[in-house]
């Protein structure tokens, strides 16, 4: 669950040298230094506070034809560190995310495909970097409010981002046929914010509470070993921020980052490259021989 704004300035000095945004001399820039302050600090901490979004929901399939099905619940969390910049921000981060039983919550370690009748091991979410660069030089600045939107809801504000990635797939059907659906990765991942308009005009508070909501369009996930049959899953979610970070997580994804992978029970130090994603970390398993091989 992750966005980035590398590749959102490009497309802005683009819009820009196209005319498509009115180029106007802006000589006060204060107003829009506010606006990304603000969701600075609603994405991170200014005081350089480790913040940990958690968020909880459920993932369905999503077929032409077919009525959806409830293949898991989902829970997972992000944990993040604020470096103020020069022209923004820039958020370290690593996040984890468990696929979970719909009807006992417990986390998969193997489940059985109702599309295939095959049983897999899953392979949880381990995205570590999930780096972001949320920066605007000054030419940039009056421009931010088209890249990080929001709207008035009264006593609330909502920040949101409608991300469509497209790009070619870490996992090529000629050499990874079972685990990939298409040689594009191609998702929709909506992003929701919400915030007291109170919180953000106190000033003292540097970083303020939020809710999120978070909603995924995806391909199959490469452990379901769907090849390229038709459909798509549904990720369908919502947090908050955690007022008291990493010990407010439920007890049970506690529990099992301990055993599993500890690093996570804090955000990155330093800036890494390139960020990971569930694709990724996949390939990095089947090339290892990490993953199990396929049951005939």
């Amino acid at each position: 669950m992750h966005f980035t704004a590398v590749s959102l300035l490009v497309i802005l000095v683009l819009l820009i040298s196209t005319g498509l945004f009115a180029d106007d001399k802006v000589t006060d820039l204060s107003k829009y230094k506010d606006y990304l302050n603000d969701f600075m600090r609603i994405r991170g901490d200014a005081s350089g506070k480790d913040v940990v979004f958690y968020w909880s929901g459920t993932v369905y399939s999503f077929v032409q034809g077919e009525k959806r099905q409830e293949l898991f619940k989902f829970e997972g969390f992000n944990t993040a560190k604020t470096v103020l910049t020069d022209a923004g921000f820039i958020i370290l981060t690593r996040e984890a995310a468990f696929y979970e039983d719909p009807k006992t919550g417990q986390i998969l370690e193997n489940w059985t495909n109702p599309f295939t009748k095959k049983e897999v091991p899953v392979v949880q979410v381990w995205n570590d970097p999930v780096n972001q660069d949320i920066g605007f030089p000054d030419e940039y600045l009056p421009y931010v409010e088209k890249f990080l939107p929001s709207t008035d809801m009264g006593d609330t504000r909502c920040y949101n981002l409608d991300i469509f990635p497209f790009y070619p797939s870490p996992l090529p059907r000629n050499l990874y046929p079972e685990y990939s659906q298409s040689d594009t990765y191609q998702a929709g991942e909506f992003f929701q914010f919400f915030v007291d308009k109170a919180d953000l005009a106190n000033k003292n508070l540097t970083t303020v509470p939020t809710f999120i909501s978070w909603t995924r369009i995806s391909p199959w996930m490469p452990f379901m070993q769907m090849a390229d049959a038709p459909g798509n899953l549904i990720f369908v979610c919502r947090g908050m921020k955690l007022a008291n970070g990493y010990s407010d997580l439920p007890k049970h994804i506690q529990d099992y980052v301990k055993i599993k992978h500890p690093e996570y029970m804090s955000p990155p130090t330093e800036w890494e490259e390139p960020n990971e994603t569930s694709w990724t970390y996949f390939k990095k398993l089947i090339d290892s021989g990490v993953y199990p091989p396929l049951k005939k």
